[in-house]
């Protein structure tokens, strides 16, 4: 249908486009230059104009199609396609003629969009059905002869879209282009729809060929097809000098009030139109074009803008030209031949005028192939003598033997001027005529008047009212003197008028109006004119032309007879036959038929020999109308109703053969057909059911019904065309019982349905109890022994459900996740089963969650710390947990890129400990058998316990001497497993000045846990032990040591000097027998102790008070502190080596004051010492008091060699 749309908008549009020029002729062909007088005494008369570039015309254009659309057999509406049309000169230029010749030519751009649209209609068109807006898009170039405005060639772009329309509103992106299509037009001859100079009365013809070249694109035609070489023969006539106005309407442009107005007529003698040409706007004001396809074109003069112009009022005044080329001739005609004196005046507009100077000019007479080239004097101006030859132009009139233009035209500022030259046979003073040629004739019949042409003669009919304008013209280069008309009608009335002086090459007019007689028989009459009937006018040099006639054919109008067939079917051809038409004044007939074929659709179709045959697609009475013409172009018509017998409707029934028992059955009709209707598609043909209840009503071709009786059921259809006929088919469908049915399965749960997603699915999570719901139907009697059959879950072929009655509520459960495919089915006591209906159930795995895991904790360094979670899940997950603890997420242990999820003990309870200090963040991670999984999380702040420095010395330290060795060690200091391994130890010995600073103390002397001094020096030193843990902790313990300076001599030297000789032999025997006892009572002695005392006294001393560091949280730098040393005990005499040890004092509060309550719960005091600062921070902050370190180092005893060794004898 869209299709039979676009077709009807593009035959509407190359209609227009049809007129080939016609449309741009219209615009600008009647856009004629504003008539140039030939002297004060010449009045009515107007020469050619000149145009300049950038002059532009604004018309507004109506184009009306409605009588194009009532005979193209397109069911349409539509508006009048209105738009503003656009005339602009663009250039000048030179332009080969068709003759072959060079001719000055101006170009013309013209432009217009035009649509069916309204400012109360958006749309405006309605075409097969569909409403839409047609838009019409003209793009074009006219190339027109300046010396006298014919055209050339007519070049013009046509676009034609068609946009359908919804709720009254167009939608741009349905619009379909129906075509882009081009039109190269040319004349030969260049076509003159002027004749200048133009005054009333004067006729002309002018035979011409046209041709046309289409070429574009478009998806419903070639076209090629419309390419056309045509011979035309056209006739114009101007018939009124007045302002325009037509049927009451006037232009918009109000400047025109003296306007000539040219008609225009085909070679038929059909007016195709008139031009009121305007001379103060150069070109026409109003201009319309009617095509005997049945359509008009107005162009409408709303604005004119000149260029290089003053003074200019766009709606209704020209204005001045500020530059101008006035052409005047010396004499209103000449001979052929003959040598016309030519005046140029070259001015710009000024008061006074200013001239312009010294220009070449080029003055063009092209009809004799005549180009000079004068220049401009000093007062701008330049005389050209002519020689007019006696070529003659392509317009037929009897006003003259021949007017030629001459151009005279600035190359440089591109100005053109212009004038006409004017040829008679004979040029004398004075010449009154009267001018047959020139008479104007207005027919007026039943109301309506008409401009009669004289191309196919004067005619009319009894009673018809003739209106002649009969001329008197001065063919003469004088003016002639006043004088008399005398008229005399055709019925023999004779009256007498006076004429005014007339003019050179002028007219004046009489008007006499004259009713045919009713009874006036068939013949010609003649209407006769004698212009200076007494011959008054002596200076009249031809008086053989002084009276003329008008001859009128009074005839009859034609009789029509149509004779049609009768008893016709659609789709029958039928004869339509006019040949007994005659006309009763003689002479041949045509036909024309108007034939309703659809309803509110005439097809016109032209019949010469007045017969033809037609066919209707649909039955009924349709008019048709025959229309008689004759060769006066007088018309009959009658008119016929055909009555077309309609054809019965055909279809098919189809239906099943059986049915089951309160099971719907379909009948349809089918093929339904016909083939004469008029009705839209699928409303043709009505299908009625008698006594079946339909569910889609009883006129549709399906009927759908439920049978509740089992058994042989018969059914009837009638189908009943939109004409009234009916057909009848009859079927029979045997009715069955049926199995039972059964919704789809529903799921509910807290009393609410479960809402499926946009899959279908349900979704539930493991262990959740919902009800599986499901309605089963059958009927009646089986109703209340169907069995519903549940199978929950398809993966499970064991597990079904089962219940006895039409309703069925059962509880489930799913304890596996997963997509579940549920089915359910009803089975009647005959075991028919309903089809299976199946619903499908996401069962979603519940994450477990676990708890039980304490706050923030501190620990110390390889201390214990049990941690206990509780995790929880469904019951069908719960069995199947796994607890995962992560004890350290700084490390990723199962390098999975995960830190917090390794796996390093499992079980709900685990010890841990950590033998570095920091935090550390446990992760207990609980995951069931779907990979589901939970997490919590806690930080342990692990605390390192500071070290504690002790010296042992591996050799003895009684008796040393200087020159002796001694080693010490410090693997007996005192720290966590963890921290002993990575202990630093520094020793410092007060005798040694390892960085050469000059200060012996404070130096790195030695760096091991064990330290073997040789050659001591003798003296008291102090050997200073630093140990430091991984933390940065460090304690600090000395011990201080005296060693003996060695005997100058020896010592027995010595005594013996003391003694003498033969006691010294005594004493050192007796000495040597001391020593070897002392050493083997020391060696009995120091074996036979205890661990605790083989420590000396000043090393108890140092165990038993050494003082352990304040350690602060891990999360400052721990403050160092030198572990607080015992003074050294004097070198301890030999029973004081027996001494009890000492034993270490119980732990004391070493840190900040104690709160009220008491230590922390589950605290301890060496917590206590190190982080009890910290709680008070953060619960009852407090500053934390400062231990004193003390250092408490006897001094040594000095004392001679020999006493010193006498000392260690002591016992």
């Amino acid at each position: 249908m869209f299709g039979r749309t676009c077709q009807a908008t593009l035959l509407i549009a190359l209609f227009l486009a049809s007129l080939g020029t016609g449309v741009v002729q219209s615009s600008y062909g009647l856009d004629e230059s504003p008539t140039q007088q030939r002297s004060e005494s010449v009045s009515g008369v107007v020469d050619i104009p000149n145009y300049r570039i950038g002059d532009e015309w604004v018309y507004e254009t109506q184009f009306d199609v409605a009588q194009l659309i009532a005979q193209a057999n397109v069911s349409a509406q539509l508006n009048t396609l209105t738009g503003d049309t656009t005339n602009e000169v663009t250039d000048i230029t030179y332009t080969t003629d068709t003759d072959g010749t060079t001719v000055l030519t101006y170009e013309v751009d013209i432009s217009g969009t035009f649509t069916s649209a309204t400012a109360s209609d958006r749309c405006g068109a309605s075409l097969e059905g569909n409403t839409g807006r047609l838009n019409i898009d003209y793009q074009g170039l006219d190339v027109i002869r300046a010396r006298d405005l014919a055209l050339i060639t007519s070049d013009f772009f046509l676009g034609v879209d068609f946009i359908p329309c919804v709720f009254g509103a167009p939608l741009g992106f349905l619009k379909q282009d129906l075509g882009d299509l081009t039109f190269n037009n040319s004349y030969s001859p260049a076509k003159e729809r002027h004749d200048f100079p133009l005054k009333t009365g004067d006729q002309w013809y002018m035979p011409f060929s046209a041709t046309t070249v289409v070429s574009g694109s478009s998806d419903y035609f070639d076209p090629s097809q419309f390419d056309s070489t045509e011979a035309e023969n056209n006739s114009w006539q101007v018939i009124k000098n007045e302002a325009p106005n037509e049927d009451e309407y006037t232009p918009q442009y109000t400047g025109c009030d003296d306007s000539y107005k040219i008609a225009e007529w085909n070679a038929t003698g059909v007016n195709s139109g008139f031009n009121w040409y305007c001379p103060a706007v150069r070109g026409s004001v109003w201009n319309k074009i009617i095509n005997p396809a049945g359509f008009s074109i107005d162009w409408i003069l709303k604005t004119y803008n000149p260029s290089d112009s003053n003074n200019v009022v766009a709606s209704s005044s020209p204005g001045g030209r500020n530059t101008q080329i006035n052409v005047q001739t010396t004499t209103t005609a000449t001979l052929p031949n003959a040598v016309e004196q030519l005046s140029i005046d070259y001015t710009v507009a000024g008061s006074p005028v200013i001239p312009i100077k010294n220009t070449n000019l080029q003055l063009r007479y092209e009809i004799a192939n005549t180009i000079t080239n004068p220049t401009t004097d000093n007062n701008g101006q330049a005389q050209v003598a002519l020689n007019v030859s006696d070529q003659v132009d392509d317009t037929i009139t009897q006003s003259d033997h021949t007017s030629n233009g001459v151009v005279v035209y600035d190359p440089v500022d591109r100005v053109v001027g212009a004038t006409t030259v004017v040829q008679d046979l004979s040029v004398v003073g004075v010449d009154l005529v009267a001018q047959a040629n020139s008479v104007i004739v207005e027919r007026t019949r039943n109301g309506s008047t008409t401009t009669l042409s004289a191309s196919i003669g004067y005619n009319a009919l009894p009673g018809d009212v003739l209106s002649f304008s009969l001329p008197a013209q001065n063919r003469g280069v004088l003016t002639a003197p006043s004088t008399f008309m005398e008229i005399e009608t055709p019925d023999g009335v004779v009256t007498r008028e006076a004429l005014s002086a007339i003019a050179p090459y002028a007219e004046e007019r009489l008007e006499v109006d004259w009713s045919v007689p009713t009874d006036m028989a068939i013949g010609t009459a003649d209407m006769s004119f004698t212009v200076d009937p007494d011959e008054n006018v002596t200076a009249d040099a031809n008086r053989s032309n002084n009276a003329a006639s008008l001859s009128i054919f009074i005839g009859r109008a034609p009789t029509a007879d149509l004779q049609v067939d009768e008893g016709k079917y659609t789709f029958e051809n039928i004869t339509l036959n006019a040949s007994e038409s005659f006309d009763i004044d003689g002479g041949s007939v045509d036909c024309r038929f108007e034939i309703e074929s659809r309803v509110g659709l005439i097809d016109v179709i032209e019949a010469p020999d007045c017969w033809t045959q037609w066919n209707w697609s649909n039955s009924g009475t349709w008019s048709v109308k025959v229309i008689v013409i004759d060769e006066e172009l007088d018309t009959d018509e009658v008119q016929v109703d055909v009555v077309v017998l309609n054809r019965a409707p055909v279809f098919n029934l189809t239906h099943p053969t059986s049915v089951e028992v309160e099971s719907p059955i379909t009948a349809q009709a089918v093929n339904i057909e016909d083939i004469d209707t008029s009705s839209p598609s699928g409303q043709q043909v009505t299908i009625s059911w008698p006594g079946l209840d339909c569910d889609e009503g009883i006129t549709q071709p399906t009927c759908t019904f439920t049978p509740t009786v089992e058994g042989p059921l018969n059914i009837t259809a009638i189908a009943t065309d939109d004409d009234g006929d009916t057909t009848i088919i009859y079927g029979e469908v045997m009715v069955l019982n049926i199995p039972p049915t059964i919704t789809p399965p529903t799921l509910f749960k807290g009393g609410e349905e479960i809402v499926a997603d946009e899959n279908g699915t349900w979704h539930l999570n493991e262990d959740e109890v919902a009800l599986l719901k499901a309605v089963a139907t059958d009927s009646a009697n089986d109703a209340g022994t169907v069995i519903v059959e549940w199978h929950p879950s398809l993966a499970d072929e064991n597990w079904t459900i089962s219940s006895i009655g039409v309703a069925s509520s059962e509880p489930v459960s799913w304890n596996t996740s997963g997509m579940h495919t549920v089915q359910v089915r009803a089975i009647d006591d005959d075991g028919a089963s309903s089809e299976l209906q199946q619903a499908t159930v996401m069962i979603h795995n519940v994450a477990p969650s676990v708890s039980g895991l304490p706050g923030n904790t501190p620990v110390f360094e390889d201390d214990p710390l049990d941690l206990t979670v509780v995790p929880s899940d469904t019951p069908s997950d719960i069995d199947t947990l796994e607890v995962c603890w992560d004890l350290d997420a700084n490390v990723d242990g199962d390098n999975d890129g995960v830190a917090d999820n390794d796996c390093e003990q499992t079980g709900d309870s685990i010890v841990a400990s950590w033998s570095t200090e920091g935090i550390r963040m446990i992760t207990v991670t609980v995951t069931d058998d779907d990979g589901a999984s939970a997490q919590q999380s806690m930080n342990v702040s692990v605390l390192n316990l500071p070290p504690t420095a002790v010296i042992a010395e591996l050799t003895p330290l009684d008796g040393l001497t200087e020159g002796d060795n001694l080693t010490l060690t410090g693997l007996n200091s005192s720290d966590t497993e963890g921290d002993k391994l990575t202990l630093a130890y520094r020793w410092d010995a007060s005798f040694l000045d390892s960085d050469l600073d000059g200060e012996k103390t404070g130096d790195d002397d030695h760096v091991g846990d064990t330290w073997t001094i040789e050659d001591l020096p003798a003296g008291t030193h102090t050997f200073v032990l630093t140990i430091t843990d991984d933390n940065g902790l460090t304690s600090q313990v000395e011990m201080i040591i005296s060693v003996a300076e060695a005997p100058p001599d020896g010592i027995f030297e010595t005594i013996s000097t003391a003694v003498g000789g033969t006691t010294t032999a005594i004493v050192l025997g007796l000495l040597g027998f001391i020593i070897v006892g002392l050493v083997l009572f020391l060696l009995f002695t120091r074996r036979g102790s205890s661990d605790l005392e083989d420590f000396s006294v000043f090393e108890q001393g140092q165990l038993a008070t050494a003082q352990k560091p304040v350690a602060v949280l891990p999360e400052e730098q721990p403050a160092v502190q030198p572990a607080q040393t015992e003074p050294m005990a004097t070198q301890a005499t030999p029973t004081d080596a027996y001494a009890s040890p000492v034993e270490a004092p119980a732990p004391e509060n070493t840190g900040p004051p104690l709160p009220a309550t008491g230590l922390p719960d589950g605290w301890t005091m060496e917590q206590w010492n190190y982080y009890g600062a910290q709680w008070l921070e953060a619960n009852q902050p407090a500053p934390a008091p400062v231990q004193p370190i003390v250092s408490q180092t006897p001094p040594a005893t000095d004392a001679p060699e020999l006493q010193s060794l006498l000392d260690d004898l002591d016992f």
